[in-house]
């Protein structure tokens, strides 16, 4: 009775630690090991081990064990169906042998392997999931307490029940790992598919000599600054430089530092300790430290304060910084990618903007055009944004000649931004499928009306297509007008050199007027009054 309640209170010990155990950790492996290392210190199950089939699933091999040299373990083999394991794993129906004599008559009978696994009792029980064998856990009884079979048989079971339950949820932990990894990869991939400098919107030669800069900067690793208006496409082309880079596997991370107050920019760089500020109640990581290895792009990199391009001044030189409320210097492998729409000459001399920041920015300079100075890109940039939001808010709609000689004429000073703007809010209000000049509305007093004073006009009307001139004459749609070069002349004299004015004179489209400036040689900027 006494030795019964001893092995009571060393059994419930077991499961305690077990228990502990199955929670530390889901590679079940370790925890296989380290449940037999219990077995073995509170019940005196010697020799255990943990076998699993093996890849052509013939076989049983050990993943893990307790008791046994390496030699023994890369030995030891049990055929599926045949040993005296491989029955327990085939059966699903645990085993026990209680002695050495019953051990070898078993064996004798059924000729079976007994490795070297079998010196005393031996207790096998299979894992099971859902009824179905996965694996076998063993032991072996010393002679001296080999009365406790019965009850050790129970804490094994109980053991390959738990066993099992944590490798279904490493499996599927795996599987989860092994799917985000996926299509981790599919998004890479697809990324640097749709940021690639040659798929990029563009037919124009401004923004073609643009994309030809990106193309010959995105292998190296040189600082680069890009200076355009808002609206032009700076972030994109900064992706497009990842995204074709080395580092394009790495991170990519942005900062717009005209968005943040200047005491909160310094710790979203840099990051900072706990404590080291009111509110900073945790440690911090700041974006260098986050995008080491990959790209870091600070967007209206004019704004930062005086004391923070001191501090962007170093890492650019030796790659070095501290955290807020830190000394301990810390290191970061980044790509910097700047970009302005401010004049940083001005600032300069205004004492605003670092001069020898600007020296380390300017390693190679890429201006981005207004869409004003690329118009011949308008039309693939409305097409591209017409299917976005068409399909985005379920409609048809397709933009008729006139719309798209509008679009074409207007100053866009918004850019690329202002145009989808334009886009998404035209394919909102629309009623019908076929868009006219009428139904796009503006919400910006630059119209194509160049010459009228900017304080004339409310800059939140929404305004629409309305020509200060009416043509000579009416034309069918896509009507072929041939163009003398007096009439040319003539139009753009009495349209004071605005383009649209002088093709609405003539009655024919923007594109057709453009066509025969070029042919004739006409510079239409020397009529401007």
């Amino acid at each position: 009775m006494k030795d019964f309640m001893v092995h009571q209170a060393r059994t419930l010990a077991a499961i305690t630690e077990i228990s502990r155990l199955f929670s530390s950790t889901l590679d079940y492996k370790l925890v296989a090991y380290r449940c037999l290392q219990s077995l073995s210190n509170n019940l005196d199950l010697e020799n255990g081990t943990f076998l699993m089939p093996s890849p052509e699933r013939k076989h049983l091999i050990i993943h893990a064990s307790c008791g046994h040299t390496q030699e023994q373990i890369r030995s030891t083999v049990y055929v599926i169906g045949v040993d005296l394991v491989g029955k327990i794993y085939s059966t699903g129906m645990p085993m026990v042998i209680p002695n050495d004599d019953a051990l070898e008559d078993f064996s004798a009978d059924h000729k079976v392997n007994t490795g070297p696994l079998y010196k005393v009792g031996f207790i096998g029980v299979p894992v099971l999931r859902d009824g179905v064998s996965i694996g076998v856990i063993t032991a072996n009884r010393t002679p001296q307490s080999s009365t406790m079979l019965d009850e050790d048989i129970q804490v094994m079971k109980t053991v390959a029940s738990m066993l099992s339950q944590t490798i279904r949820m490493a499996e599927m932990v795996r599987d989860q790992n092994e799917k985000l990894v996926q299509e981790n990869e599919e998004l890479h991939a697809e990324l640097e598919e749709r940021y690639l400098p040659e798929n990029l919107i563009s037919n124009s030669g401004a923004m073609a000599k643009t994309l030809e800069m990106v193309k010959r900067v995105a292998a190296t690793d040189a600082s680069i600054l890009l200076r355009g208006e808002s609206g032009t496409g700076k972030t994109l082309l900064a992706k497009s430089i990842h995204y074709s880079s080395l580092r394009k596997k790495n991170p990519f991370m942005v900062v717009n530092c005209a968005a943040l107050p200047p005491n909160l920019i310094e710790s979203e760089l840099f990051g900072h300790e706990k404590g080291s500020f009111t509110g900073a109640v945790n440690q911090r990581i700041g974006r260098f430290e986050a995008a080491d290895g990959g790209t870091l792009f600070l967007d209206e990199v004019g704004e930062l304060s005086p004391e923070t391009q001191a501090k962007l001044l170093r890492i650019i030189q030796d790659g070095t910084f501290e955290r807020v409320g830190s000394s301990k210097t810390m290191t970061a492998d980044v790509r910097l990618i700047c970009a302005t729409n401010a004049n940083l000459e001005t600032l300069i001399r205004e004492r605003k903007f670092r001069e020898d920041l600007y020296y380390r920015l300017m390693v190679v300079p890429i201006n981005v055009p207004a869409l004003r100075n690329r118009k011949e890109d308008i039309l693939s940039l409305v097409s591209y944004f017409l299917k976005k939001f068409t399909a985005k808010y379920n409609k048809r709609i397709s933009v008729s000649r006139e719309a798209m000689d509008f679009l074409e004429a207007y100053h866009w000073p918004g850019n690329v931004r202002e145009l989808e703007n334009t886009i998404e809010r035209t394919v909102v209000l629309a009623g019908g499928e076929t868009l006219a000049a009428k139904d796009i509305p503006i919400l910006n007093s630059m119209l194509i009306n160049e010459d009228t004073p900017a304080h004339e006009s409310n800059p939140v009307d929404v305004l629409t297509f309305s020509p200060t001139a009416n043509p000579v004459r009416e034309r069918q749609p896509y009507e072929r007008v041939p163009l003398l070069e007096k009439e040319v002349v003539g139009a753009l004299e009495k349209s004071r050199g605005i383009q649209t004015h002088a093709a609405r004179m003539l009655g024919v489209s923007l594109r057709q007027f453009r066509y025969a400036l070029q042919k004739f040689s006409v510079d239409a900027d020397s009529f401007r009054a």
